[in-house]
């Protein structure tokens, strides 16, 4: 009896022992689990720091060019010019027609009246027809050089302003600056970014300083 009483001690001894074995390496387990659990997350961490250092966005800028065409000095000077060129080319086609009509006219007036062969006529005749054209090619003529000044113009005044905004970004280290007027791709600019005033109030200066006393 005492024998058999030993041997259940002993089995229940080893039980309790297994038993703590198996609770130890659950523990351990766990412990191991909850930790490698937590580490990508911590690696994910260290991994999207630099990210957001590099997603810092480029200076910009932008410049109204419509109120640019506006307030720029060197505008008004160039659309005088260019009006001025206008209204010469115009009055020598004016006066060409004026020629040609009168002689229209007289050439009508002599058929009328009979105070004119046949051969001279048609040779008359003729002769206004190639003036016609003549007129014709020099209203071309004259058309396509004041579209060649108007595009000169452009590129003249493009030339100036481009200039002058690589100067001045010289010391403003912009990364981009846009040009924003209506009608373009921008359709929202927020002001904060609008440098049109310093730009033109510096262009106005630069353009006051080269452009000839009078």
């Amino acid at each position: 009896m005492t024998e058999k009483t030993e041997n259940d001690g002993n089995r229940r001894s080893r039980s309790i022992w297994v038993f703590n074995i198996l609770m130890l390496a659950a523990i351990i387990v766990l412990y191991v689990l909850h930790f490698t659990a937590e580490q990508p997350e911590q690696t994910q961490k260290i991994q999207t720091q630099p990210a957001t250092e590099a997603t810092a966005g480029p200076r910009i800028a932008f410049v109204d060019s419509d109120l640019l065409m506006e307030q720029y000095e060197m505008v008004p000077e160039m659309i005088k010019s260019f009006e001025i060129s206008t209204r010469e080319k115009e009055a020598a086609i004016r006066e060409k027609q004026k020629e040609f009509e009168e002689r229209v006219s007289d050439f009508q007036n002599r058929l009328q009246s009979g105070n004119i062969s046949m051969e001279i006529a048609q040779i008359t005749e003729q002769q206004l027809m190639r003036e016609q054209q003549e007129l014709m090619d020099l209203r071309d003529e004259l058309s396509q050089q004041l579209a060649k000044e108007e595009f000169e113009m452009s590129l003249e005044l493009y030339g100036a302003v481009s200039n002058f905004l690589k100067e001045y970004n010289r010391t403003r280290q912009f990364d981009l600056i846009f040009n924003y007027k209506e009608g373009s791709d921008l359709f929202i600019a927020n002001n904060a970014y609008d440098i049109t005033p310093e730009v033109v109030e510096l262009l106005n200066h630069e353009y006051r300083l080269r452009r000839p006393r009078r």
